[in-house]
């Protein structure tokens, strides 16, 4: 069984139907399952999410893991699609000054990102949805995505969370503003993992940010006076959470995903496919 109580069909079955409606974990599967498999050119999905990451003093480290895996169960249970371990670092310097949070240099996490889409792309694979979960990560994706276009065809598709079930809930949240761990985010963990929530802790923080037409200021959460200062780690008002508004936002959510990701494993992508370097043994 899968996390969760989803049941992982054997790879026998899911190479056996071609329209089968659902995915399989990689890392459930023996090599010589694989091989056929990844032989197929799946949609192979990539999990992104901190583990170790501040959200507040009422969210835990790993809430954004928890936000990948579940989105990734949805699409396991319902698309053919091939799920990758989730990567649980990246590029988070905006709240480095938080005990437990962990980040990588812009250039290390593309060049982890390329590389270990590359590993799996010479198996077969040529479409990669990578289910990103974070803000800042999403720049450096960006770059991989296209740069593996450009070098070597590969169609790998990138999510921006903010975006993700935006125009079903524009209407559904209250605070002012915000962008982390706030009425939208706490909502959303009430819904999928209400157990990690620590309800009675939940504050309203809303940083001061330079914000003018054209302007451009990073947004990061200091624990020290000035641009972005945050004492609590938190943007918005996370008092203002329900598990109501956070079963909305998960349905929304996995539904873009759904839709985003057959439009990714039905798009036609050329057979020819320029040479590969890889320096793995």
């Amino acid at each position: 069984m899968a996390p969760d109580g989803v049941e992982v069909r054997s790879a026998a079955q899911w190479r056996g139907r071609p329209q089968v409606p659902y995915g399989l974990y990689l890392e459930e599967l023996t090599w010589e399952e694989a091989e056929p498999i990844l032989g197929a050119d799946p949609l192979v999905v990539i999990p992104v999410g901190a583990a170790a990451k501040e959200h507040g003093p009422h969210l835990p480290l790993g809430t954004d893991r928890i936000i990948a895996e579940y989105c990734t169960r949805q699409l396991v249970t319902r698309l053919p699609v091939l799920a990758m371990p989730t990567v649980t670092y990246g590029y988070f310097p905006h709240f480095s000054p938080f005990p437990g949070s962990t980040h990588l240099e812009a250039d290390t996490f593309e060049a982890m990102m390329k590389e270990l889409i590359l590993s799996v792309h010479r198996h077969g694979p040529r479409r990669f949805f990578v289910l990103n979960t974070g803000v800042s990560t999403y720049p450096v994706l960006e770059i991989v995505a296209r740069d593996l276009d450009r070098f070597h065809r590969i169609v790998v598709g990138v999510t921006r969370i903010g975006d993700l079930g935006a125009h079903r809930t524009s209407g559904l949240l209250s605070q002012p503003k915000g962008s982390h761990a706030d009425e939208h985010e706490t909502s959303l963990l009430m819904a999928i993992a209400p157990a990690v929530v620590r309800r009675d802790r939940a504050p309203r923080e809303i940083p001061d940010r330079p914000d003018a037409r054209g302007l451009f200021v990073p947004p990061m959460y200091h624990r020290d006076l000035g641009p972005g200062h945050s004492a609590t780690g938190v943007y918005g008002d996370a008092t203002l959470a329900t598990s109501v508004k956070g079963v909305a936002i998960a349905e929304a959510i996995v539904d873009d995903l759904v839709t985003a990701a057959e439009l990714l494993r039905t798009v036609q992508v050329a057979p020819a496919r320029p040479g590969i370097p890889y320096r793995g043994s």
